[in-house]
């Protein structure tokens, strides 16, 4: 075996490590921004933005988001410094300076990162011209016209399947006031919701049944370099590359070197990246499946349309590589949205039967008396149950954490603060939810405040504050098929079925990485015995006689 040099040791061990460490303590030093006024995350955040992976990756009973915000809150720290030059605001009124229509803000080295390395999409592209193009390809398709196709394609046949799935886990009636017997507790909503969301957007997206509901899992077979075939869980590879990636993505310079070590040191990071590689492969057979479809002259009315030809029948200037990426978004964050929701909105409506109850006497007033989907046409104008959707987004943001912005080289202000230019700042939805001057008593569940403060000042702010589907020009394209989706089977659960957790005092657990999951919700379900009858409605929300 070769031995190394003593010298090339010296130069390994010490001047390199002293090259990057020392660079970041002489820039601290010479506070170029004058930002070690502000308090840090963790001692690494003044030097390196690994102190902002380390809070993200570590073990801890508390998510992230919630870790930040907490100390944001609790201390009154206006400003947090996140990394050399990043950092994070606590208050609501800097997501609207940061994000708003009027912020000079850009996206900035993540998203570069993210696109440059697994393809462009709407959600990664940073540059505002190319995102204006890219954007402008899709926007005709989710017209009213196409929105209430997909419904009545689509979303009522998943809701459909969906209670299929239900009706096979009911058991005897019980009580939402009493803890179930643990054998009763026959279904996990959230691996449900996930199951429901990932086939319900594949169709929208593609024109494709996966059948998951009617398998009872969300299995895709893929086929390995070698001509081996396997089935992987689509939800289960999709969050395995959101933990491979949100774990070291911060450090953009160094990402994909930080990948390939972590891949040799740490076994467990190995599975998520090799379950990364999963989900890539399994929306890329839908993709190239699809795009077969297209090319075979099938003729589609789905999202996917627009990436294959345009309004005057040309081919768009888009990658394939960049399809596949705009798959992997679009499927990726109905899974994590509209999925994660049905779990979060039947928690706390099961957690509070007041709220419960009030959405059920709404939704009779629109739905037939027994069993049925509830259809978008039926519910769109019902206002508590937008109210729940709401305030379900708010205590739970599927994207909870900071979401990364540059500065302008002239710089900006930010909630009253003057930032210096090419600044990364950012506030994360889990902190401007909670700004109690703005949502009174922030940790409560409470809907009603969606409706309660309509027409003031007040819900002004909380629409402004509110960015689950962050906000501005770069708001998700998808945001209103997200809350069809979501609405469509909350309204179906709520009004065919009751619900009762694993005890009244049970918590809902969490994972956060990119986005916010919940991991796990056992409930009992059984058939709702009585309906009441819909009373008739006027035009202005009068009861007629």
């Amino acid at each position: 075996m070769a031995i190394l040099n003593p010298l090339v040791l010296l130069i390994v061990a010490v001047f390199i490590p002293f090259a990057v460490i020392g660079r970041s303590v002489i820039a601290y030093l010479q506070n170029p921004k004058g930002f070690n006024k502000y308090p840090v995350q963790n001692w690494l955040s003044a030097f390196t933005k690994l102190g902002y992976c380390w809070e993200l990756g570590r073990r801890h009973p508390v998510i992230h988001s919630r870790r930040l915000w907490q100390d944001h809150s609790g201390n009154k720290k206006k400003i947090i410094r996140l990394g050399p030059n990043w950092i994070s605001f606590g208050r609501a009124r800097a997501a609207r300076d940061i994000y708003g229509y009027t912020s000079q803000a850009t996206k900035g080295a993540v998203y570069d990162q993210l696109s440059g390395g697994g393809g462009a999409h709407l959600a990664n592209i940073s540059d505002k011209n190319l995102h204006k193009v890219r954007r402008s390809m899709v926007s005709h398709v989710y017209a009213p016209k196409h929105q209430q196709h997909w419904e009545e394609s689509w979303v009522i046949d998943t809701c459909a399947d969906f209670m299929k799935a239900i009706d096979k886990h009911c058991t005897k009636p019980g009580s939402m006031d009493e803890d179930p017997d643990p054998e009763d507790l026959t279904m996990d909503l959230v691996h449900w919701g996930y199951t429901y969301a990932c086939e319900v957007m594949v169709k929208i997206g593609m024109s494709k049944d996966l059948h998951l509901l009617d398998n009872g899992n969300n299995n895709i077979e893929i086929e390995g370099e070698d001509g081996t075939k396997r089935e992987v869980s689509i939800v289960q590879s999709l969050h395995c590359a959101g933990r491979a990636a949100a774990n070291v993505i911060w450090d953009t310079k160094r990402f994909t070197t930080w990948v390939k070590l972590m891949r040799k040191v740490s076994s467990q990071y190995d599975r998520w990246a090799a379950g990364g590689g999963d989900w890539h492969a399994a929306m890329t057979k839908l993709v190239t499946e699809r795009m077969e479809r297209h090319n075979a002259g099938k003729e589609l009315n789905d999202l996917f349309n627009p990436w294959m030809e345009t309004k005057t029948g040309e081919e768009p200037d888009i990658s394939t590589r960049d399809r596949i990426a705009e798959i992997e978004q679009m499927v990726g964050a109905a899974i994590d949205a509209p999925g994660g929701q049905v779990a979060c909105s039947i928690y706390h409506l099961v957690k509070d039967p007041r709220t419960f109850k009030k959405l059920r006497e709404e939704l009779d007033q629109v739905l037939p008396a027994g069993k049925s989907v509830a259809t978008w046409q039926a519910i769109k104008e019902s206002p508590y149950l937008k109210a729940c959707i709401d305030e379900a987004l708010r205590l739970h943001p599927p994207v909870a954490t900071d979401l990364i912005r540059r500065v302008p080289k002239e710089g900006m202000v930010v909630d009253g603060e003057y930032v210096p230019g090419n600044t990364d700042v950012s506030i994360s939805a889990y902190a401007s939810h909670r700004d109690p001057d703005v949502f009174p008593n922030p940790e409560k569940w409470y809907p009603d405040r969606w409706t309660e403060n309509k027409g003031t000042d007040l819900i002004k702010d909380m629409l402004a504050s509110s960015i689950p589907f962050s906000a501005g020009y770069r708001t998700c394209m998808g945001r209103n098929v997200s809350i069809v989706i979501q609405a469509c089977v909350l309204a179906t659960l709520v009004h065919n079925y009751d619900w009762a957790l694993p005890s009244r005092d049970w918590e809902l657990p969490f994972e956060e990485w990119f986005n916010l999951w919940p991991t796990q919700c056992p409930v009992k379900v059984w058939h709702r015995e009585k309906f009441a009858e819909p009373q008739a409605v006027g035009v202005q929300g009068e009861q007629t006689d």
